[in-house]
């Protein structure tokens, strides 16, 4: 049953009444609809915003169930779910504007965002280092913080910084993901700089966000999902159209080198959740394509020696089918054989957790990987 009535807001502005069932943090019915405009991208369909797209981008914003200490904390906090969990939180984000206000309580955005005002880590300390606290505070935007690995949200000198954590067999990730930040910056690609740090002895990769009060991440999930799919479009065909349909340009190349990295790197989850484009939260103008980030699955990280393997998943199953998508590579000015190894080997060489061999052996498929993108520069033209 129902609990009460929130209003989706987008900052101080109402877009719709929902009836909520608070108890799991689903949506029962969209009631009223007082601007269609500012409802999240991807959840209208026949000028009406869908209730099941609407529940489904709520689910998008919570933590998945597959997360360590996930269970642990439902228990502490006697919450059902972690959309439950995000509601508790207004739903709030770090990568958008968009909340949900009990209809009946007088509450405004600057009152109770994150981005300009504090926030607990008491969740994070359980998600991450499982510490509990007793009687947890947990106004968090750890709440709405999506992905499999463990991560929290921590202010450091007034910046908000993402820090988040590796497998539990190599925690190769944190690693890979500085890896990623030294090859986009000797390419010239647009990214977010990722650094190393630990906690108790483990390690975990640190990024500043690159949103603020003003601005908010449309993942490519969400432009997806403006237009139904032809069945014979494929993937990268009907993004394309989404992407006309929402006025969205100057972003090829930059998908392009997005395409590049993942090539070089062998990204095998560069999902349509993890990148995306820049909005202006005010006029709803798309500013840019995103600056690169998330690339920790990467590198051969789970364990297997084989160089070949390039399986990826954004547009095709393999990145040998899916570099061919890119149109220019006129940018692209390849690393020397020299600088790839320091990069990669010195950056490595820091997980205790990697044997030699492993890192000589993924030194080796970043190599090739940059030579064969070199050639297929020259094929282009």
């Amino acid at each position: 049953m129902t609990d009460k009535i929130w209003t989706l807001m987008h900052k101080n502005i109402a877009v719709a009444d929902l009836a909520m069932l608070a108890d799991v943090g689903g949506v029962a019915e969209v009631k009223d609809i007082f601007n269609i405009e500012h409802a999240p991208v991807g959840t209208v369909l026949n000028d009406k915003i869908d209730r099941f797209e609407l529940n489904a981008w709520l689910k998008g914003r919570s933590i998945p169930a597959s997360r360590e200490n996930l269970d642990q904390l439902m228990r502490e906090l006697n919450i059902i779910n972690a959309q439950a969990l995000a509601l508790n939180s207004f739903a709030l984000s770090l990568s958008d504007q968009y909340w949900l206000k009990p209809k009946e309580k007088d509450i405004v955005w600057e009152s109770v965002n994150f981005f300009q005002n504090g926030f607990s880590e008491d969740v994070g300390k359980i998600l991450v280092e499982n510490e509990i606290t007793k009687n947890p505070d947990i106004s968090s935007p750890d709440n709405t913080a999506d992905g499999v690995l463990r991560k929290k949200w921590i202010i450091n000198n007034g910046r908000r910084v993402l820090v988040k954590g590796g497998n539990v067999y190599t925690g190769q990730e944190p690693f890979n993901e500085v890896v990623a930040t030294k090859i986009m910056a000797k390419l010239g690609i647009k990214h977010i700089p990722y650094t190393l740090g630990e906690i108790n002895g483990k390690p975990y990769s640190l990024c500043e966000n690159f949103i603020d009060e003003n601005t908010e991440l449309i993942t490519s999930w969400r432009v997806f999902k403006v237009l139904p799919k032809v069945e014979t479009d494929s993937k990268f065909e009907h993004f394309i159209k989404c992407c006309d349909a929402l006025g969205i340009t100057g972003y090829r190349q930059d998908l392009d080198k997005m395409l590049v990295l993942d090539y070089i790197i062998a990204n095998n989850d560069r999902h349509f959740g993890n990148f995306g484009f820049i909005r202006d939260v005010n006029t709803l103008e798309y500013l840019s394509f995103a600056p690169i980030y998330d690339n920790g699955h990467s590198l051969w990280h789970r364990g297997d020696d084989d160089l070949d393997e390039h399986s990826s998943k954004t547009f095709e199953h393999f990145h040998d089918k899916q570099i061919k998508l890119v149109e220019d590579l006129s940018w692209f000015n390849p690393i020397s054989e020299q600088e790839s190894d320091e990069i990669v080997v010195n950056i490595l060489s820091q997980n205790d957790r990697l044997s030699t061999e492993k890192i000589e052996m993924i030194a080796k498929g970043v190599k090739q990987n940059i030579a064969f993108i070199d050639r297929l520069k020259r094929e282009l033209g």
